[in-house]
């Protein structure tokens, strides 16, 4: 193009080198126009990312405003409720844990990301002319941040793609709160992502409510807080056919990682390995993630109830515990298997892991409704007590405790200890029955027993007919863990 090429010499050539100075001048323009019309073509106006629903087998927009209902309902007159989404928690510098949204603000709005807050009016508030009781407040989108961070919902995609009836900007939240708050007696504060930070300089914690309730009374000196809301515990606790639904694709996921894990055992390989095995499975699956850290602990690691490190080299003749539950959509599974690295237990590692399989036995059979929440733990401490008392192990019935110290139960959900009231045992709840035998080297005992450690953990649905067991296709009984090891991987 002669212009660019006359604009970028040096003014005095360009000057000298044009006829006259109105071709100088053209020029100048021609190359300004022309630069111009580059950028238009070159760089466009950045157009916005499209948020896209890539699972459509999750919960439907109608489930979540019916909790958001029943919750409502349970609150009492100019009482008002803000559930707050999760912390974006740092890992190091600037690299962040992969975000994970807090349980109950996923279970009232399914809204999967940060920066946003869920208010519940008891009698409701006046926007635009309408009145509302429910208002979602999520941050609004800016094509900058997603370019880094990833696409996500701003305000009219929430309303839209989870049946909001409105949603604001969450930047807008306080002033919301200075308007509403003098019409309200009762604040309910059930989810704040961080109680209490410890600082070791002084010794003690810091309570992030204690100083939130100070600034909010400044809004009305009156206003009564409740950091907890039972309605939640209790209808988490009894799941719906969806959530069932979720937890069942959880733990066949979980099962598949077993079976893999437990086919591809040889002694020699290290803890990690049969983890990577676990967890690779979990992906290829379809889950988002573990549920919890996932516990591969042989020999002596077996006997330490929720070790994490993975790191050691196993050998032939030692027990390998694993403990590890997939996430799907948020819902998780829990299950334990417990397996000989040589494929085949020895005499003794039988023999305990022959009562703690009659231990699960015992708890899944009172794992029925209206039973006591306890009676699964009751009937399976029960057997264990009885049967190490038959091989010496113990001399009283109380010192149980020293080889079996945890309970054998506890719910299950979108947490892997989910939210319940720990009352009678209720149909379509969701527990675990988990007994184990610890038998850690020192103990005093023969040491013939020592470094056996043995947990069984399967996922159990309390149903009108009795218990149904979930994770029940994955093999528990000690010859058909050794059929399962001896097929290829």
């Amino acid at each position: 193009m002669p212009a660019l090429d006359v604009w970028m010499r040096p003014p005095s050539q360009r000057l000298c080198e044009c006829v006259d100075k109105k071709r100088y001048f053209v020029d100048m323009l021609r190359f300004l126009l022309a630069t111009l019309l580059a950028l238009c073509t070159v760089a466009p106006m950045a157009a916005q990312f499209a948020v896209e629903i890539h699972d459509t087998d999750g919960i439907p927009t109608a489930t979540y405003h019916m909790r958001r209902l029943r919750v409502l309902e349970s609150m009492p007159a100019r009482s008002a409720a803000v559930i707050l989404a999760a912390d974006v928690r740092n890992r190091q510098n600037d690299v962040d844990y992969e975000f994970r949204q807090s349980s109950n603000f996923l279970y009232l709005t399914g809204f999967p990301y940060p920066d946003a807050a869920l208010v519940l009016l008891r009698d409701g508030v006046t926007l635009n002319g309408n009145v509302y009781r429910e208002i979602l407040f999520v941050r609004e989108r800016k094509r900058e941040r997603e370019q880094w961070t990833g696409v996500e919902m701003g305000p009219d995609e929430a309303m839209s793609m989870l049946g909001i009836d409105t949603a604001l900007p969450f930047s807008s939240l306080p002033d919301r709160l200075k308007e509403w708050l003098p019409e309200v007696d009762t604040l309910y504060l059930p989810s704040l992502p961080t109680k209490s930070v410890r600082v070791p300089l002084v010794g003690k914690n810091l309570y992030v409510d204690v100083d939130l309730k100070k600034q909010l009374q400044k809004l009305r000196t009156t206003l009564e807080f409740k950091m907890t809301m039972p309605i939640l515990a209790a209808l988490r606790e009894v799941k719906d056919a969806d959530e069932l639904r979720l937890m069942q694709k959880a733990i066949d996921v979980s099962m598949a990682g077993h079976r893999a894990t437990m086919r591809a055992a040889r002694p020699g390989m290290k803890e990690y390995e049969l983890e990577a095995v676990m967890e690779y499975e979990f992906k290829r699956g379809g889950a988002e993630d573990v549920g919890y850290p996932s516990i591969v602990g042989s020999k002596y690691n077996a006997c330490i109830l929720h070790y994490t490190a993975n790191r050691r080299r196993t050998a032939a003749q030692e027990l390998v515990l694993a403990d590890c539950g997939a996430e799907y959509h948020g819902y998780t599974a829990d299950i334990t298997r417990t397996f000989p690295m040589s494929g085949r237990f020895t005499q003794d590692q039988r023999t305990i892991y022959s009562i703690v399989l009659e231990a699960q036995d015992s708890g899944i059979a009172a794992a029925r409704a209206g039973a006591p929440f306890r009676a699964t733990h009751e009937a399976a401490k029960n057997v264990v007590a009885r049967r190490l008392m038959e091989l010496g192990i113990i001399s009283d019935v109380a010192d149980v405790k020293k080889y079996f110290m945890h309970g054998t139960s506890h719910y299950l959900g979108l947490d892997v200890h989910d939210a319940g009231t720990s009352g009678p045992l209720k149909t379509n709840s969701v527990i675990t029955v988990e007994p184990g035998v610890y038998i850690p080297e020192g103990s005093a005992c023969d040491k013939r027993w020592w470094n056996i450690g043995v947990r069984i953990e399967d996922d159990i649905l309390i149903t009108d007919e009795g218990p149904v067991n979930m994770s029940g296709a994955l093999p528990r009984r000690a010859e058909d863990i050794e059929a399962l090891m001896t097929q290829e991987p």
